[in-house]
């Protein structure tokens, strides 16, 4: 068995490291995203773990899915210790993206991340598993337990909020339609999806046959506006003339044309994270 550490790291406005905790784990688990909240820091330690046999095989990427870790999710204080951490065992699946998390009224930490049965199975070259939509996960620290809610079952990915709302209670969520079939990987769908989260509802901005956006992110219209006023920006992929759109959308006619829509005389590879830096 592979024991292993992960830091978490606090970092200033300055750009100087203030605060480093190790993390014991087990196996070597793929941590690819986290969260969080006003009091803790959401730790995602899943069944996706470092592979010796996948690595001396030659592959570039030695994670699979492994039967023997226990999914958990930890709940470390925001200024606390790995000796603080409250581990909640939970049903096994894996999750790339976060899209937000919070804590509740009751006390409960309250985790929305899109979610797959399993990834990186046996000869996996890639992303191999259907996903099961968007979920809320509800952690309560206290019985330790961890309650799953499915918030919209269609395939999809990449989850953004209004980042002003970042480890607060917030109502919007946008995310980019997956293919139906997981061979395709993450390409190959036409759509974003717009959630809210209050109202329990869905939109969908379709972009046309051939046409695949990438992940949007969203842009306030004044640092002061209410949540969910403004615009969402990404890459649409136009197969057909093998070119690039950078497209933005008004995010509260999220159905609508888009209100630009710049055209990149070339296509820009699928698959990048994208963020907005005002300056």
């Amino acid at each position: 068995m592979i024991r292993v550490r992960f830091r978490h790291v606090v970092v200033d406005a300055a750009g100087t490291v203030i605060r480093e905790e190790p993390i014991a784990v087990r196996h070597g688990p793929m941590i690819h995203d986290c969260a969080i909240t006003d009091r803790f820091v959401i730790i995602l330690d899943l069944p996706v773990t470092f592979s010796m046999k996948t690595m001396l095989a030659g592959h570039s990427f030695p994670y699979r899915w492994n039967t023997d870790h226990e999914a958990r999710i930890g709940l470390m204080p925001r200024h606390g210790t790995q000796e603080e951490i409250i581990w909640c065992p939970v049903a096994p699946g894996f999750a790339f993206h976060v899209a937000n998390a919070y804590d509740d009224a009751e006390g409960r930490v309250v985790i929305d991340l899109c979610v797959y049965d399993s990834m990186f199975g046996d000869r996996a070259q890639g992303p191999d598993a259907r996903s099961r939509g968007l979920e809320r996960w509800t952690v309560d620290p206290e019985a330790r337990t961890v309650a799953i809610a499915t918030i919209d079952a269609s395939a999809q990915e990449f989850p953004r909020p209004d980042e002003r709302f970042f480890g607060q209670p917030y109502r919007y969520a946008w995310t980019m339609a997956l293919p139906a079939d997981p061979a395709d990987r993450f390409v190959g769908a036409t759509a974003l999806y717009a959630h809210d989260l209050w109202e329990g509802t869905r939109q969908v901005h379709d972009f046309g046959p051939d046409r695949h956006p990438g992940e949007f992110v969203f842009v306030p219209e004044m640092p002061d506006a209410p949540e969910g006023h403004g615009w969402l920006i990404g890459l649409v992929i136009d197969m057909a003339s093998d070119t690039t759109d950078l497209v933005i959308l008004d995010a509260r006619r999220f159905e609508d044309a888009p209100v630009a829509s710049i055209r990149l005389p070339h296509r820009v590879p699928p698959g990048f994270h994208g963020n907005w830096i005002g300056r």
